[in-house]
């Protein structure tokens, strides 16, 4: 039974970073109906896997759905030649918007995650609240950067644009923002003096 679940969440797992793996190759090889409508199919398998399960979509779920609507309009039924110079700068502005927009509306996206592993009597805790604020708050700010990042890349065009600013530092700043959910959340329960069974990690967007 749990290799059974651990092997569904490993097919979660893939379903989740799917439609990107499939978004990042084939928009790399200029193959934008491809990237953007094989993203859109990926995106809406996953989400009703998850429905299926019972597991609740979750805001950036949603927002990546959102991003995928988006793109396959434009290069799908309108063939846009804006979209392929910024959509790197497209995909991170949805994702702090919504990401600023949870902390605005008080619901920090977080926690959806974090509830996956917290018990449910936890939820309601301040620390558990506040924990979800902090975290959320360095996600908007990654994210936030990395749209400067994307439209620096904009800027100065070329390989190096795209390389660098586009994708090599978005990448790099992506990654410390999973460090930083690995490590940040028992480091902060210890500080409050709890401790959580199964952990409370929240993760990030996929």
């Amino acid at each position: 039974m749990a290799e059974d679940k651990k092997l569904s969440g490993f097919a979660i797992g893939l379903l989740t970073f799917g439609p990107w793996v499939l978004y990042g190759f084939a928009s790399a090889a200029n193959h934008w109906s491809v990237a953007t409508g094989g993203g859109l199919i990926l995106c809406l398998v996953f989400m009703a896997v998850r429905s299926r399960r019972g597991v609740a979509i979750r805001l950036m779920d949603w927002t990546t759905l959102t991003f995928f609507v988006i793109c396959s309009v434009l290069m799908i039924s309108l063939r846009s030649t804006a979209f392929p110079v910024y959509n790197v700068v497209v995909i991170w502005l949805c994702f702090a918007v919504a990401a600023w927009s949870s902390v605005v509306i008080g619901h920090p996206f977080t926690a959806a995650y974090a509830r996956e592993s917290a018990p449910p009597e936890f939820w309601d805790h301040p620390v558990f609240i506040r924990l979800n604020l902090v975290m959320t708050l360095v996600w908007c700010g990654l994210m936030t950067v990395n749209v400067g990042f994307a439209v620096t890349g904009v800027i100065i065009g070329g390989s190096f644009g795209k390389l660098v600013p586009g994708f090599a530092l978005p990448t790099a700043l992506l990654i410390a923002g999973f460090v930083f959910n690995s490590r940040f959340p028992a480091r902060y329960l210890a500080r409050a003096g709890l401790t959580l069974g199964g952990g409370a990690t929240p993760a990030v967007p996929g």
